[in-house]
């Protein structure tokens, strides 16, 4: 069993309109800025299934306020509803038993037939003159599919209740405190502890205390002790102060053991208190971790007796929340979180939610497990949405899945662009730097996809609302250049949902867009007056192009003194010798269309066929003073450039 989706209304960030969130049943990974409604998730999942009463109570503050309310209401209510499924019910030879009875009492039929349980908690806040008001809140299962009625709900027992249980991991982690809570909680108590440990304690822990009491010094403290007591204090009895070092009630020592590591730099055993905040981060985790590793071997191992079934009511499904496991972190300890979480999560009893910040984590997890939170600025409420990848299990899919993996910080960006490859990484920051538009500072994510299936990633951009800008090479001269571009271009666009009608107006064949994608096959390839024309219309698109060739050749182009420089003492420039057109254009090429630019194409091929294109480009920027670069680098960039920065002032 696992829960599939929360909805969420009224609650904190998440508005009167809900939302629906789909649970991944193993780990569900959620992402998006500072203050998008990440940690209300999960304060959610604490108010429903939260293992105290302090992360279960309902709190002011957890209501709902509209950004534009004019006048305080006297009542506020929330909602907050968890659906579990049972994929075990759909395996004739699953394990059923992991399903407790009553849930099975509460189930009902969703649209497609299969068994699903609603748990739903209702709140209502009320004004009573109170500094906090009145609150009331009921937590009831659902019994039908629809919109409830008043008879729709049947209520649930706490013992019931708790059969789901969140264990919450926050971004601040101590393990001395995590060890104290182990040391207090259900399953420390309910260890099957062994008549013969408990003789060995008895008898050890008599024999220190008589040879601690022997000591001279000791009894001589006590004597006088005993004497000043006994002259403030006359009662009968609590007459007599003693020293202990053990105390003999089993169950009170058992509660002070204490957790070592060993060894540390000199041999010795290292007290956990002693960790740094990042080792001590990490074994909070870990030891969340193995708590649940021994619950689920409990479970699977009912006839065991080292521990106390009738005292260890251990749930059916653990959810573990961990808040932001980068903190206090070096990156390359991440894989053995996710890893770690991963493994925990792959089975029946556990899911995981995991927030994070970090570009580092979100590379290991796969796409279809992210949901990403946004803060609508309109309305000030968190819209949450799943990446929108392509269904089939194709090439595009597999691109896309490993480009948004690749490059992560996609998620956290204000601005995308996506560009051709290495040089648009190297060229555009500095740009943009240069125009006082600074990449970095103003979340401009940089994804090099090589113009490959944009159109899908146009789509994911937009469901995440998050602006884009696509920058393409246009390679006139090359073999599908030019022309096969622009077509390329506009097929995409269509495909991602622009009309066709609104692309090509007055000129869309009545017998369908697909006869004037056809006719850019039969356009003149030299006619560089109407490429020009179509590349700019294709800007109101956010689409930019290098022209006429890629951003290399536009940058030679554009500072062609401090581009045609050997690199270095030892070089001797470009070869003179021999026509350069079939290495920069291709065997299938046109050539002709660069026949004034010969030393130009010996530079390109000297430059960019036979070294590495980005410490090409850094050299160069290098010595490019920043206003000059701002004035008089390619006008396609400087375009691209503005469109970025009004782009981020909207």
């Amino acid at each position: 069993m696992h829960i599939e989706r929360i909805i969420l209304q009224n609650f904190r960030s998440f508005g009167p309109e809900g939302q629906s969130i789909a649970v991944d049943p193993d780990l569900t990974t959620l992402v998006g800025a500072n203050g998008a409604g990440k940690t209300v998730l999960m304060q959610a999942l604490q108010r429903m299934f939260g293992i105290s009463n302090e992360q279960r109570t309902i709190r002011r503050q957890d209501f709902h306020i509209p950004s534009l309310e004019a006048e305080i209401p006297s009542k506020r209510t929330l909602t907050l509803e968890a659906i579990v499924a049972f994929p075990e019910l759909n395996d004739e030879d699953g394990d059923h038993s992991v399903i407790p009875d009553f849930f099975h009492h509460m189930s009902v039929t969703d649209e497609g037939g299969k068994l699903k349980c609603r748990l739903r908690l209702d709140a209502e806040w009320e004004d009573d003159g109170s500094i906090d008001g009145y609150i009331t809140s009921q937590f009831r299962a659902v019994t039908t599919w629809g919109e409830p009625e008043e008879g729709d709900f049947c209520n649930v027992r706490p013992a019931d209740r708790s059969r789901i249980q969140l264990i919450y991991v926050p971004a601040t982690r101590c393990a001395v405190s995590q060890v104290s809570a182990f040391l207090k909680g259900r399953l420390w108590k309910a260890i099957n502890w062994s008549e013969q440990v408990r003789a060995s304690f008895t008898q050890k822990a008599t024999e220190l205390n008589e040879s601690f009491e022997g000591e001279n010094a000791i009894s001589t403290v006590t004597e006088k002790l005993t004497e000043r007591w006994q002259e403030l204090h006359s009662a009968g009895t609590d007459s007599t102060p003693k020293f202990r070092p053990v105390d003999l009630r089993f169950e009170e020592f058992v509660r002070k053991v204490e957790v070592l590591l060993h060894p540390d730099e000199s041999g010795r055993d290292r007290s956990i208190d002693e960790l740094s905040d990042g080792q001590s981060s990490l074994f909070h985790i870990a030891m969340t971790s193995a708590t649940l590793d021994v619950e689920i071997e409990i479970l699977a191992q009912p006839e065991s007796e080292d521990f106390l079934g009738a005292d260890l009511p251990l749930p059916s499904l653990t959810i573990l929340a961990l808040e932001e496991p980068e903190n206090n972190l070096a990156p390359y300890y991440l894989s053995r979180i996710t890893s770690q979480i991963s493994s925990l999560a792959h089975g029946l009893r556990a899911q995981a939610v995991l927030s994070s910040h970090s570009p580092s984590i979100l590379a290991r997890i796969q796409p279809k497990q992210v949901r990403h939170f946004r803060l609508a600025t309109e309305s000030n409420t968190t819209v949450v949405r799943q990446l929108t990848l392509p269904d089939e299990e194709n090439e595009a899919a597999k691109y896309i899945q490993q480009a948004v993996r690749a490059y992560p910080e996609l998620y956290f960006a204000k601005v995308v662009v996506l560009g051709e490859g290495a040089s648009e990484e190297v060229i555009l920051p500095a740009i943009s730097e240069a125009m006082g538009v600074p990449i970095d500072k103003s979340f401009v994510a940089m994804v090099p996809l090589g113009g490959r299936h944009v159109n899908h990633m146009w789509r994911l951009l937009t469901d995440l609302q998050i602006p884009f800008i696509t920058l393409l090479d246009l390679d006139w001269g090359r073999h599908g250049g030019g022309w096969g571009r622009i077509k390329n271009a506009v097929a995409k666009l269509i495909e991602y949902g622009v009309a066709p009608g609104e692309i090509f107006g007055q000129y869309l064949n009545p017998l369908g867009y697909q006869h004037n994608l056809a006719a850019f096959d039969t356009c003149p390839a030299p006619d560089w007056t109407n490429i020009r024309s179509w590349v700019n219309a294709l800007r109101r698109y956010d689409v930019y192009f290098s022209s006429p060739l890629d951003i290399d050749y536009s940058m030679l182009k554009a500072f062609p003194d401090q581009y045609r420089v050997a690199p270095d003492e030892s070089s001797n420039g470009p070869s003179m010798r021999g026509d350069p057109s079939s290495a920069v254009m291709g065997d299938e090429g046109n050539p002709e269309f660069y026949a004034g630019d010969v030393l130009d194409l010996r530079w390109y091929r000297y430059l960019f066929l036979g070294r590495g294109k980005p410490s090409t480009h850094i050299r160069v920027l290098g010595t490019i003073p920043s206003d000059q670069l701002a004035q008089y680098a390619p006008e396609e960039l400087r375009a691209l450039v503005q469109s970025i920065h009004v782009a981020l002032q909207s």
